[in-house]
């Protein structure tokens, strides 16, 4: 049992001395003109009646060594009784600017704008599809961690304005 509680403390202080380490050590940037091409899997913590999980894909272009835009889209797995066939999806664009810019780590802030489109049927009627569309903008940031040939990425956000929550991603990126 000690050696249980001794262990994550151990972890989480590892992982954060490689954080803060990590980009120390590395020279090189990410370049203007790089594309990227991802998928991930987001959780959306006020999807749905207890928060769901979706699949990502995304695409970015860097136009300049810190500053990129992109777009990314996310579909909702979700699975509430009170809706037969329900679909949540998101289409958000994005800027980027990175605070830090290295070879092997980076950590960046993102603005943007956010659209989504909820559709259902109701239960009691039959082929009544219902839907409600909303607009809203994103703030969020990220961390990256290029380990050649995989950009391995975390990415929290909040977007306001319409369907208001908070949502996590996770994924991998390659670079073309």
């Amino acid at each position: 049992m000690k050696n249980k509680r001794l262990r994550l403390p151990l972890i989480l202080v590892m992982i954060l001395s490689v954080i803060l380490v990590l980009p120390l050590t590395v020279t090189a940037q990410k370049m203007a003109g790089d594309s990227e091409i991802g998928l991930g899997v987001a959780y959306g913590f006020d999807v749905g009646a207890d928060g769901e999980m979706g699949m990502n894909v995304n695409l970015y272009r860097s136009l300049t060594d810190g500053i990129r835009i992109g777009a990314d889209f996310i579909y909702y797995l979700l699975n509430d009784p009170q809706f037969q066939n329900p679909r949540f999806i998101e289409l958000n664009g994005n800027a980027n600017y990175h605070l830090v810019n290295q070879e092997m780590f980076r950590m960046y802030v993102l603005v943007g704008v956010h659209f989504a489109s909820f559709r259902y049927n109701r239960p009691v009627t039959v082929d009544s599809e219902e839907s409600k569309n909303e607009f809203g903008l994103n703030a969020g940031g990220g961390i990256e961690f290029d380990l050649e040939g995989i950009i391995l990425f975390a990415e929290p956000k909040l977007t306001v304005g319409g369907f208001d929550q908070y949502s996590i991603t996770i994924g991998g990126r390659f670079i073309f």
